[in-house]
């Protein structure tokens, strides 16, 4: 199995295919803590918020969660652009080594987890079929109880067929 038959594979997934991975996973990353003068106060440990063991292929898990940026700023004038945002990692394992990551952004106050574009356009943001599909899957697992579909489109995202990773 190659790259984009794997991410292929987990966009292509149904929410019922995926059982949860009780926590400890030991995936832990150090993380760097700072205090409100921005000094270094120490290291802390950690992880995603969800692992998922793919069923029909133990061998593909997924972790989802980590926050790579707390307090992102979706530039102007997209919908969500004053209001708060946050991106996260989710990563796709093959036999517990990560295989590929991608960068989701949760969009308005948490109202909707949407791929991270390359760059943010008005024109519109082409996302290709097979992130949409990874990304809709996580929003419908670990997001908020909204229509990604609804949120994708009035972003100004659209899907495209094209090879993707």
């Amino acid at each position: 199995m190659n790259l984009t038959e794997l991410v292929k594979r987990v966009s292509d997934s149904e929410i019922g295919d995926w059982t949860p991975i009780l926590r400890p996973t030991y995936r832990h990353r150090l993380i760097i803590r700072r205090n409100a003068k921005d000094e270094e106060t120490g290291l802390a440990a950690d992880q995603h918020k969800l692992h998922l063991t793919y069923k029909k292929d133990v061998r593909i898990s997924l972790g989802f969660g980590m926050v790579e940026v707390a307090n992102y700023h979706v530039p102007a004038p997209n919908p969500y652009a004053d209001e708060n945002a946050r991106t996260h990692l989710l990563d796709c394992f093959w036999e517990g080594r990560l295989a590929f990551r991608d960068i989701v952004v949760n969009v308005g106050r948490n109202r909707c987890l949407l791929p991270l574009p390359p760059e943010w356009s008005e024109e519109g943001m082409e996302i290709p079929v097979i992130r949409y599909g990874l990304v809709r899957l996580i929003h419908e697992i670990a997001g908020p109880p909204t229509d990604f579909d609804e949120h994708f489109t009035a972003i100004g995202m659209q899907r495209i067929n094209k090879r993707w990773p």
